[in-house]
């Protein structure tokens, strides 16, 4: 669990992030291995010369254009650069509360439960980042009695309705009057 901090008004409160909930957790998981002479065998990547690099071997390292090793990676947007904040867990996001049908048009692609005991019972608009990023994605705290789950993901560009539906009546009987007609089967 990783500690977390929201400032809701001139309150802080902070909350406890537990593990993000996949479809591993849901539905589990089964693992696929293969063996040789019993033996479990590993993936790995076979060099030109022969030689096998496992992946633990492997690494990566971001360079220039001449092949020098470049210490700090700056992000460019339309030819800007763009900061880069620091995750959620090193801030104090900001948190207000909105109505539960402001969730309608969100598309959640990222769920963790919260364990927290100071917000109450409603839904809360934030923002959330895991690791240092140069954008932080939407989120809503969804706080019930008995739990809080923050979900992460983004809003849809789609119109809420509302929670009735238009149905379009019609008269029966001038319908059978157009349908008189019958058709004469015999002539085929």
């Amino acid at each position: 669990m990783k500690a977390i901090k929201f400032k809701l008004g001139q309150t802080v409160v902070e909350a406890n992030l537990q593990s993000k909930v996949d479809k591993k957790s849901l539905y589990g998981y089964a693992r696929k291995s293969v063996e040789k002479d019993g033996h479990p065998l590993a993936r790995g990547i076979l060099c030109p010369d022969g030689v096998v690099l496992m992946r633990e071997e492997i690494a990566s390292t971001y360079v220039d254009p001449e092949g020098s090793p470049v210490e700090e990676v700056t992000t460019e947007l339309d030819g800007k650069a763009v900061l880069t904040q620091p995750s959620s867990f090193e801030q104090e996001t900001p948190l207000e509360e909105v109505p539960l049908n402001t969730l309608v048009g969100f598309n959640v692609q990222d769920v963790y439960p919260l364990e927290q005991s100071v917000l109450k019972p409603s839904l809360y608009r934030t923002r959330f980042s895991y690791r240092k990023a140069c954008f932080m994605r939407q989120a809503f705290i969804l706080v019930r009695d008995a739990d809080a789950f923050l979900l992460v993901g983004r809003m849809k560009n789609s119109a809420f309705v509302g929670l009735n539906v238009a149905y379009e009546f019609f008269d029966a009987e001038s319908e059978i009057a157009e349908e008189s007609e019958e058709l004469d089967f015999s002539m085929l």
